[in-house]
């Protein structure tokens, strides 16, 4: 039996929608999608139950009310119900120690629900001036280098201490709680992934290697097929 593997997504003009190379990559891994909707809140634990992972995707800014901030000038668009129903998803997922694979909204998300905030526009709050993270190539490119922690479980899965990675964001996690190691930074400093300590599995990255993934790049494809396997293992 192959995972099944829940997807979030996003809504718009009363349509749901999801970039096809996330639900490529699942499948390109061994894995079966199914996108859930908004309004499952109160019925997560069920959900879950019936899940072996649950992949964060990613997408509109989160609101900086779920991180006790008011709203910067440059904050992007949000949404509330897609806020709820991905936290509601996540504490449950945790709960219930479910794989997860976080990708750009999902590393920011999955930093939120444990306890930390975010930089709500990078090029004008961060520390030192960053890079480009909105890249002007084609998405499935890679823009700029991470540097990886050589003792997590990112490390073990690329086999290499630096990657090239793209680059679709301009909001980017801050204090990370303790809860989480943090597995790769950009040059600029910008944490570009992060893994939960003591869990089965739970990896979470800044870029988009679904795009890459479904491109060919092997490192990409590596993370998914390692996330797949997690999530086959799960109810064994």
């Amino acid at each position: 039996m192959k995972p099944i593997v829940g997807l979030t997504m996003t809504k718009s003009d009363k349509k749901y929608s999801l970039n096809a190379p996330y639900v490529q990559s699942i499948l390109d891994a061994g894995g079966v999608p199914l996108c859930i909707p908004f309004g499952v809140e109160k019925d997560v634990d069920q959900l879950i139950s019936t899940l072996d992972g649950l992949l964060l995707t990613g997408g509109v800014d989160i609101h900086p009310h779920f991180f006790n901030e008011e709203p910067h000038l440059n904050l992007g668009e949000v949404s509330l119900r897609r806020d709820q129903v991905e936290i509601a998803l996540a504490k449950a997922a945790l709960k219930n120690k479910l794989p997860i694979f976080a990708i750009c909204r999902g590393i920011q998300l999955l930093n939120i629900v444990l306890g930390g905030g975010l930089y709500q526009d990078i090029n004008t709050q961060f520390e030192k001036e960053p890079l480009l993270h909105n890249q002007k190539a084609e998405r499935h490119e890679a823009s700029h280098f991470v540097t990886i922690n050589s003792e997590s479980l990112l490390y073990k899965i690329i086999g290499n201490d630096k990657i090239a990675v793209n680059s679709l964001h301009h909001q980017a996690i801050k204090d990370v709680p303790h809860v989480l190691l943090i597995t790769a930074k950009a040059s600029d400093g910008i944490v570009e992934a992060v893994e939960l300590k003591d869990y089965p599995f739970c990896i979470a990255v800044q870029w988009h290697p679904e795009e890459m993934a479904v491109a060919g790049d092997k490192h990409s494809k590596a993370l998914f097929a390692e996330f797949i396997q997690a999530c086959t293992k799960y109810k064994i």
